[in-house]
């Protein structure tokens, strides 16, 4: 929710950065440049740069989905920094329509960065896949005693996972041994991806297999019909 609500402010930003761009195009104002201005956006870009390197490495180490989006949009205000010092410069240099060109690009930029919060936003809300199903698969089998799995699911963040599934078991394991298997599988699952928050876990019986359904049908079938066939 997070990533949404940045995704949000970044579409705000746009709509401002528009609003600006047609009031300067309408009322032929231009900004006033000093060396002053060229100071302050040098020391604005150098912060950002060092703000994203930061905020991308942790959010990959830590898997956090809210780092990763802040990073996206530092990322938007260097390249928004890099456009006003074009746009300071074409002001200094008499090329006074630069500013409004340097604006429309900053909107861009913006608008990119805000389309790939809201994407990866979109798949956590609509409960995406976090963990590939084969992966959850592998470490549930190696349990002992468990028969098989299905009905995988992972949803949320990536760095705060919630996972369900259901574990095949022997139909006659007592319920005490169910339940510490149960626990076994949970406890492997979380030490293998420390980025699941809980893990809920269904204990059932495997399905019959149709051949041996059909046989254990027919059995009862054979029996009614008078035992050994007739010569």
């Amino acid at each position: 929710m997070a990533a949404a609500v940045i995704g949000l402010f970044l579409a705000i930003v746009i709509v401002e950065i528009g609003r600006t761009v047609f009031g300067r195009l309408r009322s032929g104002q231009h900004a006033n440049v000093t060396l002053a201005s060229f100071a302050i956006m040098g020391a604005t870009l150098i912060v950002n740069l060092i703000v994203v390197r930061y905020e991308r490495s942790a959010g990959e180490r830590l898997k956090s989905e809210v780092l990763i989006a802040d990073a996206l949009h530092t990322r938007s205000d260097v390249l928004t920094s890099l456009a006003v010092i074009m746009a300071l410069f074409g002001g200094l240099v008499g090329f006074p329509f630069l500013d409004p060109l340097a604006a429309a690009v900053v909107a861009v930029f913006i608008g990119h960065a805000g389309y790939t919060i809201a994407r990866g936003a979109s798949r956590i809300l609509s409960d995406q896949m976090v963990i590939a199903e084969e992966d959850i698969r592998g470490v549930v089998m190696a349990v002992p005693r468990v028969l098989g799995c299905h009905r995988i699911r992972t949803r949320g963040p990536a760095d705060h996972v919630f996972l369900d599934l259901h574990v095949w078991m022997a139909a006659d394991t007592r319920l005490d041994e169910a339940h510490s298997l149960s626990h076994e599988v949970k406890d492997r699952l979380m030490a293998r991806y420390p980025q699941i928050a809980d893990a809920i876990i269904h204990i059932e019986p495997p399905p019959r297999a149709p051949a041996a359904a059909a046989t254990s049908e027919s059995a009862p079938a054979a029996q009614r019909g008078g035992g050994a066939p007739r010569n």
